[in-house]
């Protein structure tokens, strides 16, 4: 009898960390330093995911090759809105015609990785993008990068799994933002 409630209970405890997939919905903030002076001019934001898959990783555990953390299919909205709403912070009009500076933000990185094996510690994010702005013959071009670590007691929810990733995404396009090379060029562009 102690047998079985032994073998019951270890059993119990791997369902325990079987892990669903995950489809998260993202939604960055930026944080602006609004310039002392607000920049002038017009530009018009477009998104590229230039990233091969729509898979994260996975999100650990025992089933690890069957819990992939993925994006939807508003990851592109959601960070041109969080783009635009920063570069009005910074006192530029956003449009979306041809006929002014074009900011163009591609996302080539956004990973999502554990330790090996059954028991989740730690939760490691990266995102990576280059912007790149064009106005006429004119044109500047900038990669940011962004890492985060966060210690764990156990598996992340679904809902701390998209704010980790709000976090990181935040925080490499917070830095692009804040670039003064790109200010710089925004102030003449």
């Amino acid at each position: 009898m102690k047998k079985m409630s032994l073998i019951l209970l270890a059993a119990l405890a791997l369902v325990g960390c079987a892990l669903s997939p995950q489809e998260v919905d993202v939604t960055p903030r930026i944080a602006v330093e609004k310039p002392i002076k607000p920049l002038q001019g017009t530009v018009s934001v477009t998104v590229y995911d230039e990233r091969l898959s729509r898979s994260l990783g996975h999100r650990g555990g025992v089933y690890s090759n069957t819990n992939a953390i993925t994006t939807n299919d508003r990851l592109t909205l959601a960070i041109r809105s969080a783009v635009e709403l920063g570069l009005r912070e910074m006192g530029l009009t956003v449009t979306e015609s041809e006929d002014v500076s074009q900011f163009q933000v591609y996302l080539d990185d956004l990973e999502y990785k554990v330790p090996e094996g059954s028991y989740i510690t730690q939760v490691d994010l990266k995102a990576k993008v280059r912007v790149r702005v064009v106005k006429g013959d004119q044109r500047f071009e900038g990669v940011y990068s962004s890492e985060i670590s966060e210690r764990v007691p156990k598996a992340p929810s679904d809902e701390k799994n998209e704010e980790l990733i709000d976090k990181v995404l935040s925080d490499v396009l917070s830095r692009a933002l804040a670039d003064p090379r790109l200010r710089g060029f925004l102030k003449q562009a």
